[in-house]
């Protein structure tokens, strides 16, 4: 429970003015229990009602015009945003058929006309409460998932989340045909920044260079930090050439100004190893990510600040078009 007040509204839909009113006023009548009651005359209405606004619970005749209470409640329970509003459907006591009909589509409760006005109140109380505690917990429960993809300082996704995608945009390269790419790029003498400025600063670094990668890359891009000072993203539909460019622009970016740390001016770069996913190659995540660092370590060998592109990708690249221009 969060402590906070709650808002809540109220949709009833009835073809009976008379009926709507009644309703309204019983519920009125209790201070506190909604902020907003909407009405709606038929199935029709209703359902535009539910799109326009943010509903907590419905209140709904069975017998309407148009479309009927079990039709609504049936194209309620098919939204996938609203299927999880409660819904009291209101039914003529004769009608015990229709009420198990009902609570078979999925109505939540019912409520016989005429109804108590004590019962009617009990009953959008009680699912009310029951609406506002599912909500906390589908809230509680996206928290949990974005703390499980998300690297804790810098929010962005982690390594785990980093397999997960690249699994699932190898297959879809290799159903589709079409072209993947991944960068894996490592901050330079990060050790030294950290021991030169201390490690809040080596933090403020980490999470400036997020922002600086993301000004880079589309929003389709994947970047996750992959290791203490270690950055990787996907790309997906991306040539290696295309790759090639946007590590480039990367490095430039973060090579091109200094990090405004407190009272110092940081001068910080970052290297980069490029490789791809091909369809002739047996590539899986583990030889991407492998080709990608080998790549990396040469580009720390080579002076840094750099950007290297795999040989083994390059070489791929070659054979696979001499075999296609046979």
């Amino acid at each position: 429970m969060t402590g906070e007040k709650q808002t809540a509204s109220i949709l009833i839909v009835d073809d009976s003015e008379t009926i709507r009113t009644k309703i309204k006023k019983v519920l009125s009548s209790e201070k506190g229990l909604f902020d907003f009651i909407y009405e709606a005359e038929n199935g029709i209405d209703g359902y535009k009602k539910l799109l326009e606004h943010k509903i907590d619970l419905i209140l709904c005749d069975v017998v309407m015009p148009q479309i009927d209470g079990f039709k609504l409640l049936l194209m309620i329970k098919g939204h996938p945003e609203l299927k999880g509003i409660p819904i009291i459907m209101l039914t003529a006591e004769e009608e015990q058929e229709k009420k198990n009909l009902g609570l078979q589509q999925g109505a939540s409760d019912y409520l016989t006309k005429p109804f108590d006005d004590f019962e009617l109140l009990a009953r959008v109380r009680l699912h009310l409460k029951l609406k506002l505690l599912q909500d906390e917990l589908l809230e509680a429960n996206k928290r949990l998932t974005t703390l499980s993809i998300t690297d804790a300082l810098t929010q962005i996704y982690n390594r785990r989340h980093l397999m997960k995608m690249m699994l699932n945009e190898i297959s879809r390269a290799k159903r589709y045909r079409t072209e993947l790419s991944f960068l894996l790029m490592d901050i330079d003498n990060f050790k030294a920044l950290n021991d030169t400025y201390g490690h809040q600063a080596g933090d403020q670094i980490l999470m400036d260079i997020c922002i600086r990668i993301g000004k880079t890359i589309r929003s389709t891009d994947m970047l996750a930090r992959y290791g203490g000072e270690e950055f990787a993203v996907l790309l997906p539909q991306v040539s290696l050439t295309g790759a090639e460019n946007v590590a480039e622009k990367i490095r430039k970016e973060v090579a091109g100004k200094p990090f405004q740390i407190n009272e110092d001016k940081i001068n910080v770069t970052l290297s980069c190893g490029i490789s791809c996913f091909l369809e002739n190659k047996t590539d899986t995540i583990d030889t991407v990510i492998m080709e990608a660092d080998r790549a990396l370590y040469e580009s720390k060998k080579s002076g840094k600040n750099r950007v290297t592109v795999s040989k083994d990708c390059m070489e791929s690249i070659t054979v696979h078009e001499d075999e296609a221009e046979k």
